[in-house]
């Protein structure tokens, strides 16, 4: 595996700690595995250049091959990042849920900061 391919799969683990699914982490690992072995290396399409390294597939792969392994890696970050932006707003939804004025019972009763301010602008003495 290209070091970049590993070092992709690795982002992808930690971010996927917090992925909103109910099956959470083995769920972006088994999709991750899934996208990563659907992709053919550049190793892979090259021929074997030694008879000992059967297993391992070596070979000299050319530019227009790591070109298109830059671009994989390349969406892969994109992919990534957008992990990160669904992460973000479903940790945004459940604080706004969670402290809402609407929702919670506990802050039905207190003055909101705006209505605090409107008092403190008709009444300058309580301000000095």
């Amino acid at each position: 595996m290209h070091p970049l391919v590993r070092d992709l799969y690795k982002r992808a683990i930690v971010v996927g700690r917090d992925y909103p699914h109910p099956d959470g982490l083995n769920y972006v690992r088994n999709m991750w595995k899934k996208a990563l072995r659907a992709y053919k290396y550049p190793s892979e399409k090259c021929e074997v250049t030694d008879v000992k390294q059967v297993g391992r597939r070596r070979g000299k792969f050319d530019a227009e091959d790591e070109k298109d392994l830059l671009k994989a890696v390349a969406r892969g970050r994109y992919m990534i990042r957008e992990m990160i932006g669904v992460i973000q707003l479903k940790k945004y939804r459940t604080m706004k849920q969670r402290y809402s004025d609407e929702n919670n019972e506990e802050f039905k009763g207190t003055i909101s900061i705006q209505a605090i301010c409107a008092l403190l602008e008709n009444n300058e003495d309580i301000a000095n």
